[in-house]
């Protein structure tokens, strides 16, 4: 079977990573870190990278603002299928500090990701082939201005052609109603949805992941896979019904920024070359491991574990 081309549609921005700290300093004082890493950040980025590490066929389609952040971010996508805009508008920028035991926190700036909308990326991906392609879009709660209009473009291009997945993150304001109600929409054209655990189970409004299940199932297509990742639990995919587990190795991490999107490199590698779900999911932690294990990040070629 031909390996299938890839398109990573949504957001990028520029990440500066440091820490760690044990608490949070005193206001108007000043503390000195033993790391950091300025790098692209961003959930669609952060996959596309890790494709192109894979040497996976990809191509992403986005934009960055007018600047000199938003030029350090298109560079790292020259490839004959990228396509990176410069808007007339600020780089977004994202400073995470890292915390022992692997949490972090962000400070975040929108910038030009408040211009991402579907006249945006109708004109992005019109002249884009996916007919024989997956087409990834992520980070949907991170651009407010396609959030009304996301399920139209994942229509779009299941219209095309596209086999279709999802990863929208996190909303900003939690998961209100509205959110959720965004949200359900978009499990009707998506082939594979893409989520961590904790947003598993806020999109259901349950407590646990064994509450949040049957809520999916009853709103699936079918066919469709719940791709759930667990951090150091491993992953599990819901689909027709049925649940099928891989579990995580253990590893030694400082800086887990970006893992969930890394893990979505190799679980959607796999898939575009045909593999079993269970070779899937081993994929994407094996590529989501190995990926969060470096500091700073790399660029040089990442193949999957055999």
């Amino acid at each position: 079977m031909s390996v299938r081309t890839i398109f990573v549609i949504g957001n990028a921005n520029l990440d500066l990573v440091t820490g760690c700290i044990d608490e949070w300093p005193e206001p108007g004082t000043e503390i000195f870190l033993p790391q950091s890493d300025f790098r692209t950040g961003g959930s669609a980025a952060n996959t596309a990278l890790a494709l192109k590490r894979l040497q996976h066929p990809c191509g992403f389609l986005s934009a960055v603002g007018s600047d000199p952040a938003g030029q350090m971010i298109a560079q790292q996508f020259d490839g004959p299928l990228d396509s990176v805009r410069a808007l007339p508008a600020r780089t977004s920028i994202s400073v995470g500090i890292l915390h022992a035991g692997a949490e972090r926190t962000f400070f975040s700036t929108n910038g030009h990701l408040d211009h991402l909308d579907l006249p945006f990326f109708e004109r992005v991906t019109e002249n884009v082939d996916v007919s024989t392609g997956l087409a990834l879009v992520s980070g949907a709660f991170t651009m407010p201005a396609l959030l009304p209009d996301h399920d139209a473009l994942l229509r779009s291009l299941k219209g095309r052609g596209a086999e279709t997945a999802i990863d929208p993150g996190w909303p900003g304001e939690g998961w209100t109603p509205e959110a959720r109600n965004h949200a359900k929409e978009w499990l009707q054209h998506s082939d594979h949805i893409l989520l961590n655990e904790k947003e598993t189970i806020g999109l259901a409004a349950a407590e646990t992941l064994a509450q949040a299940l049957p809520w999916f199932t009853a709103r699936l297509r079918p066919a469709t896979r719940l791709i759930v990742k667990r951090g150091a639990e491993g992953a599990l995919c819901l689909c027709d019904g049925a649940v099928m587990e891989c579990g995580a190795r253990d590893l030694s991490v400082f800086d887990t920024v970006g893992a969930g999107d890394a893990f979505n490199a190799g679980y959607l590698h796999a898939v575009a070359g045909g593999a079993s779900i269970r070779s899937a999911l081993a994929c994407g932690i094996d590529v989501a491991g190995r990926v969060i294990s470096e500091f700073p990040r790399s660029s040089s070629p990442l193949a999957p574990a055999a």
